[in-house]
């Protein structure tokens, strides 16, 4: 069975590279996005999020989620006013839904786009 790295990468149609940036935006909270760019002036600031996207990049089931979901809750880089009360960072909850609906059509063999 292939991980979810795979999977997304092949029901988007993005090259492997891209995978983190894409996810990372696509499930930032939405106050998040108009300050995603000034990332370059901070490289560290969204390094838990950006590990937490490639940790379950490498998952293959469900079960192992909750287990990475709360690694990124207890990250040690996860805190601060900005990330915890501003919510400037990915949400977990966000990322659980795209694996699960992406995970599930891929072992149901279901298209892209027909659930």
């Amino acid at each position: 069975m292939k991980n979810f790295r795979e999977v997304h990468c092949e029901r988007h149609g993005i090259a492997d590279a891209q995978y983190e940036r894409t996810l990372v935006w696509r499930c930032l909270h939405w106050q998040a996005k108009p300050f995603f760019w000034l990332r370059s002036l901070n490289q560290d600031y969204y390094s838990a999020d950006f590990e937490f996207i490639r940790v379950v990049g490498e998952l293959r089931s469900r079960r192992e989620f909750r287990n990475e979901a709360a690694e990124f809750h207890y990250h040690p880089n996860n805190r601060g006013f900005l990330r915890t009360m501003l919510r400037m960072r990915v949400s977990s909850h966000k990322v659980e839904r795209v694996f699960e609906y992406e995970i599930t059509a891929a072992t149901s063999g279901t298209p892209f786009g027909a659930a």
